[in-house]
This record gives C-alpha cells, structure tokens and sequence, in this order.
C-alpha cells in the first residue's frame, strides 16, 4: 500500500484531540500504564507536525468507537488494524469544510464526545467552544465526564447558562456573580493540565478512582484557578492549580 502520509505537514488542534482520544482509550484498556499516558499526551498536546503525532499513536490499536473519526488512515499490521494519520483525509476534510473544529464535521456518523474531564477532552471542548462562539472566554466552566455546563456572559451583567454534550444548549440566563470576571480559555496550558488531569487521583491519594468533575474559574483579584476533583468510594479529595497547571493547594484523601 503507498504511504500518502506527508509527516512534515503542520498538525491542527482537532488532529492533537484525535490523538489524544486514541491516547485515552490506550490506557483505559491497560495498552499503555499511567506513566506513558502522561508523557505521551503532554507530547500530543505540543506536537507540531502529523509525524510527531504518528510516533505517539503508531502501536496502538484503533478503539471501536473512535473508527469513524476522519482525520486518520486505517492500515493492516500484523493482522491488526492500526491508526495512521493520512494526508488524504485532510484533504476530504477540507472539501467538506471541516478546518478548525473539535472533530472535523463530515457525512459520516459524529463519534462520541471525549471524557471532558480528560486532556483531550479539555482540548476537543476548548476548540469547539472556539469554533462555536468565536472566542475563548467564559465565565465559568465545570467539566463532567459526559457533558460540560458553562455561563458565557451576554449582555450587560447577565450570562446565559450553556450545557454542551457535543453539541451547545443554552437553557437560561441570569445575572452575573459578584466578583466574577471571565475566563480566557485559550491562556489554559492544555499539555500541563493533560498530565495533571491523567495524574489526579494518585495525587489526590484515591489511586483506582476518578475524576469526578473540573471546575474553571476567575474571581476578581486572583488568577484563574482550575480545581481537580477525583473520588474512590467514600475517598475524594480535590487539587487546585493555576491556568498554566502550577500547583497551588491539595486537599488529598487520608
């Protein structure tokens, strides 16, 4: 089979989230350990070009639920399907004005939404906030695994109360909280926050648990702060860190 793969190309947003998605799946069914997960998905956060991405993802299997994502080429090794990321389908994703989004938008069927308390799920919600409103600010943001629920400021002292589960729902409006000011999503340091996300509950000494939610804020006076919630049973425990992923408080299980 020729290899149409052109490795030196400049990869997009949507093409790191796919990569990281792949990432995700890899270590949820024990292909990679915690470790690799982090470095891997930091690296796929900040690579630059297709062929940095390829070498991340090169020997891992494609996930079931993944195959209809576009911006890949499936190939046979050793009687294994594999992913590939492929020149070709950037070029089918340009003919359908996919350029710019989460996950390009195509004819075939919408793969599901990432874990949004992921870094790749962080990444493929920032890029489709991005796309959708044409900025990155908000108010205020809390990540679940399934779905995320934001308040974006509208007009003058209210903000309209957003839910996303791949798609954006507004459901209301109301007035914006004292002291609240907005949050500039694209000053996030996605790579950093990967690592720490993929991290948490051994962090937070719940090893075996999960991220339960992410909250994003800025108050008046402080920095943006990013809270980590991870639980095991009856154990949770909660990090705090700076947009840029700098520690700043750990409240761990004991």
């Amino acid at each position: 089979m020729a290899d149409f793969r052109n490795q030196s190309l400049r990869a997009r947003d949507a093409d790191r989230v796919d990569a990281c998605a792949l990432l995700d799946n890899a270590l949820a069914e024990g292909e990679l350990t915690e470790a690799e997960h982090t470095r891997r998905t930091a690296a796929a956060m900040a690579a630059r070009t297709f062929g940095d991405l390829d070498g991340l993802i090169d020997d891992l299997q494609i996930p079931a639920n993944l195959v209809g994502t576009p911006l890949r080429r499936p190939q046979r090794r050793n009687d294994l399907r594999r992913w590939k990321i492929a020149i070709a389908a950037v070029c089918v994703a340009t003919v359908v004005g996919a350029l710019g989004g989460c996950i390009a938008r195509t004819t075939v069927s919408k793969p599901d939404m990432p874990d949004a308390t992921t870094g790749a799920g962080l990444a493929s919600f920032v890029a489709a906030y991005r796309d959708h409103y044409g900025d990155a600010t908000v108010d205020d943001v809390l990540l679940y695994p399934k779905y995320v629920l934001l308040h974006r400021r509208a007009q003058a002292g209210r903000s309209d109360y957003i839910r996303y589960d791949g798609e954006f729902h507004s459901n209301s409006d109301s007035q914006v909280g004292t002291g609240v000011e907005t949050v500039d999503l694209s000053t996030l340091d996605l790579p950093k926050l990967a690592g720490l996300f993929a991290g948490a509950p051994r962090s937070i000494n719940v090893p075996g648990g999960a991220i339960t939610h992410v909250s994003i804020a800025h108050k008046t006076g402080e920095d943006t702060l990013v809270s980590i919630y991870a639980a095991s049973g009856a154990r949770s425990g909660h990090l705090e860190v700076s947009a840029q992923g700098e520690p700043i408080t750990l409240s761990a299980s004991q």
